[in-house]
């Protein structure tokens, strides 16, 4: 599945204006969502850019057929959601979590899935005035999460942050009102995310500004056809059109989007001149 999106942004003061405008606009009541992020890498580090070109070995056989070089696999960053509710945080004074204790994603008969694991691809370079990108994100029905994750890929655990908004939908537009969330503190020495949130009044905004971000979805199935993928991206500059004056849509710069593991170099020692 490919997402079309557009992104715009807004200070906290604008936060409840913007919030009915779109309520109406939608004719819907926000739907309030929190979500946990938590991110990981691959284990292994990306190949050195070139590297590929060099493999095969040998001298060539005079007269042999080409031998076609492979193309290059690029690692992401990958993540996990859970979906929460206000009850799921915890307290100022709650006690640290049992170290015992794991990440359940089992789901009883009749409940919907609370994790995902979800991937988003770097966007892609196309003009259509909308930026668009592959994802793909698959429920999670049982066991524990984060150990699924470091024995699939495998995967080391990077850091974990929240979300907090307010989600409509217009049509085929998906409109999403939110910021992001952290813990405040160092936590470069955890291997692992937290069994149990912290309290919700302990997360503090990612932009110190507080600013909330919008962003505009159109989900398209049939990437490669034209007809569906140009109604896609008319019915969200329509949106774009409809929200002027209100909240200004752009495209963001693809680089900020990008989910690849860069490549680092070994760091050289640099000999010390005597003095």
């Amino acid at each position: 599945m490919h997402e079309l999106l557009l992104y715009g942004q807004l200070p906290p003061p604008r936060h409840e204006q913007v919030l009915k405008i779109l309520a109406g606009h939608a004719a819907m009541q926000p739907r309030r969502v929190l979500e946990r992020h938590i991110i990981y890498k691959p284990t292994r580090e990306p190949e050195e850019p070139g590297a590929h070109l060099g493999r095969g070995g040998g001298s060539q056989t005079v007269g042999g057929k080409p031998v076609k070089q492979g193309t290059v696999k690029n690692l992401f960053y990958t993540k996990l959601v859970q979906k929460l509710d206000q009850g799921d945080f915890g307290r100022a004074d709650d006690k640290p979590a049992d170290s015992r204790k794991c990440l359940s994603a089992n789901v009883n008969s009749g409940e919907e899935p609370k994790w995902s694991f979800e991937f988003q691809d770097l966007p892609d370079t196309g003009d259509r005035g909308v930026c668009a990108r592959l994802t793909s994100s698959t429920d999670l029905l049982s066991g524990d999460p984060h150990a699924w994750m470091l024995a699939t890929g495998p995967h080391q655990f990077v850091s974990e942050y929240y979300v907090e908004g307010h989600r409509f939908v217009h049509g085929n537009v998906v409109i999403f009102l939110h910021r992001i969330l952290h813990e405040p503190g160092v936590r470069s020495l955890e291997t692992a995310p937290k069994v149990d949130p912290p309290a919700f009044d302990a997360l503090k905004p990612f932009d110190p500004s507080g600013a909330y971000i919008l962003e505009a979805k159109v989900r398209v199935q049939d990437y490669n056809n034209q007809a569906v993928l140009e109604d896609g991206v008319n019915e969200l500059k329509g949106f774009q059109k409809q929200m002027k004056g209100c909240v200004e849509l752009d495209i963001p710069d693809r680089l900020s989007l990008d989910t690849r593991v860069r490549y680092r170099p070994p760091h050289l020692r640099v000999a010390q001149r005597p003095r």
